[in-house]
């Protein structure tokens, strides 16, 4: 009986704190079924991509609203994303878990190193913005499908967001803070659904536990972006950035240690 309060009140947590103001989820979503209410893995998976399509969309609707979302990397990411997810998919029962864990953190742990490499670079040339190169544009959406390609792997291959990547790869490509939340949602948005319809033949599914966990999460999401618009832009940009750093680098760690 505990749990029908408790999911609800965890997934506005997760909708409010994690999906608004970190951009990602799937991996919250998972531990949380699996350790505190022993949900068996394959069932947590997709219950876990089932609850993000719902909360994602109510999320991107709430960021885009906010003017938080950068449509082009964001529908760039997207399609990699896609094909990543399906990709991930289709593989998910040959890749150990112990061995796609340890990829997983390598691959978070570079692209924080990466990502800081970007901000100093970006603080260097602070102010430099009278002409874009146009190959540079072309790499830059180059690698947003990259970068979506990879977080779409992740979310397949084991049911997670696959937000490390997105997130890392919005503020490689030089997003605002607020602007990396936002865009990482929607593209989230697309590979949960795409995910979800994949996963659909793989693991079951608990409606019940979808239903639970929705109810907490939209609410949060929904809420998060209209209380981030009232905070001072300038200050929560100074303070996002380095929190969604460390995010990525926690996130690579647990999964390297794991």
């Amino acid at each position: 009986m505990a749990h029908y309060i408790a999911l609800p009140v965890v997934g506005f947590i997760v909708g409010l704190l994690i999906i608004s103001l970190g951009g990602g989820g799937g991996a919250v979503y998972v531990g949380i079924l699996t350790a505190l209410f022993n949900i068996p893995p394959a069932i947590a998976a997709t219950t876990s991509l089932a609850t993000t399509i719902p909360t994602t969309a109510v999320g991107t609707f709430s960021h885009w609203k906010a003017g938080n979302v950068n449509l082009r990397f964001g529908l760039t990411m997207l399609v990699g994303g896609a094909v990543g997810s399906i990709f991930g998919s289709l593989c998910s029962g040959f890749l150990p878990e112990s061995l796609y864990n340890k990829i997983t953190g390598l691959i978070l742990l570079l692209l924080s190193i990466q990502m800081l490499v970007s901000y100093i670079k970006k603080k260097r040339k602070h102010g430099d913005t009278q002409n874009v190169d146009p190959m540079n544009k072309k790499f830059n959406t180059v690698k947003a499908v990259c970068f979506g390609l990879l977080g779409g792997i992740m979310s397949g291959l084991v049911g997670l967001s696959g937000g490390g990547p997105i997130i890392a790869g919005l503020m490689i490509l030089d997003c605002q803070a607020l602007e990396t939340v936002g865009t990482s949602v929607l593209v989230l948005f697309g590979i949960a659904v795409t995910g979800f319809l994949t996963h659909l033949g793989i693991g079951t599914i608990d409606w019940q536990l979808v239903g639970l966990l929705t109810i907490g999460t939209v609410c949060g999401a929904f809420v998060g972006p209209f209380l981030l618009k009232r905070i001072n832009k300038q200050k929560l940009e100074k303070v996002l950035q380095p929190v969604l750093f460390l995010m990525i680098v926690t996130m690579g760690s647990m999964e390297m240690f794991k």
